[in-house]
């Protein structure tokens, strides 16, 4: 049983990982998704960080309000320096993200945000890892 069960989650992770990096599966799913079901399904990823980045990408381009959501309340509005796994290593990408879908305004506005707890900022460690992040995202093109 436990088996069969490892099987089939190694085939649909394969499966899944063809179709999210396709650029035709991509872009048939943004024209094509139920955003309600879509959504549900691409914050499970998300949460999860089973191919976070194709999954948050995804959804900046169905659903950006709730992207930019994730962002505010998962990253920027808690105090990561008391999370148990590391909620910054991915930062990077999603701002790349953010900035290449939605434009450096809409990064900029994320990054202004009040929301963003001040408190990370004072932990040195994560104050550097998010400034190389937000540089990391500026300077790609």
């Amino acid at each position: 049983m436990i088996i069969d069960a490892i099987q089939e989650y190694i085939t649909a992770y394969h499966n899944l990982s063809k179709a999210i990096t396709n650029d035709q599966e991509k872009q048939y799913f943004v024209e094509h998704a139920d955003v309600s079901k879509a959504t549900d399904l691409l914050e499970n990823l998300i949460s999860s960080k089973t191919m976070l980045q194709p999954a948050f990408e995804l959804l900046l381009k169905i659903n950006k309000e709730e992207a930019l959501y994730i962002v505010k309340s998962w990253y920027l509005s808690r105090n990561i320096s008391r999370a148990i796994t590391d909620p910054v290593e991915d930062l990077d990408i999603i701002f790349t993200d953010i900035k290449e879908i939605l434009g450096e305004e809409e990064l900029d506005k994320l990054l202004k945000n009040k929301k963003f707890l001040k408190k990370n900022m004072k932990n040195k460690i994560i104050k550097r890892r998010l400034r190389e992040a937000i540089r990391f995202a500026k300077e790609e093109d």
